[in-house]
């Protein structure tokens, strides 16, 4: 009887890890068309497509490029990520650019502290609050990690 019981735990076990298997979904502005975002061959062209595939625990990675975008979380508990954020060019080379329409990049303040956000440069984001990078709503603030970006060239305009 332990052993039959001792089996099914293991078994259990084995099937839930293999579901928080994290997936990495990658994100290139030169890709000659977008694809499933499942490697550097098959890459989605904007950030906001790897973000839309991934789940809680995913990765999104970009390649260095300008991607003249609006982002939103939508509360993932994602990391999105240059292909280096420790690499200075890297993070100068890869930019988020908000065109002046919205906020560069918004989370839903539903995020925690796995969430992560490295290794761009933020710029020409433009909203009432949050004009690079909106950490929420009045009332849920994000408890993204924002590390290594540089943000510049945004404007906030409290309404």
């Amino acid at each position: 009887m332990r052993k039959t019981v001792l089996l099914a735990c293991v078994a259990a076990a084995a099937r839930f890890s293999a579901g928080a298997v994290a997936s990495v979904w990658y994100v290139d502005a030169d890709a000659p068309a977008t694809g499933e975002g499942t490697s550097w061959a098959k890459a989605f062209k904007s950030i906001q497509e790897g973000i839309a595939a991934a789940a809680d625990g995913d990765r999104v990675v970009v390649a260095p490029g300008t991607y003249l975008e609006n982002i939103r979380f939508e509360g993932k508990n994602i990391v999105l990520r240059s292909t280096n954020p420790l690499d200075p060019e890297v993070v100068r080379g890869t930019v988020i650019d908000g065109d002046g329409a919205d906020s560069a990049v918004s989370f839903s303040g539903t995020e925690k502290a796995i969430c992560v956000l490295a290794g761009f440069t933020i710029r020409n984001g433009r909203a009432d609050y949050g004009g690079g990078v909106r950490g929420g709503t009045e009332s849920t603030h994000t408890l993204a990690t924002i590390r290594n970006n540089i943000i510049t060239g945004n404007r906030a305009d409290e309404g």
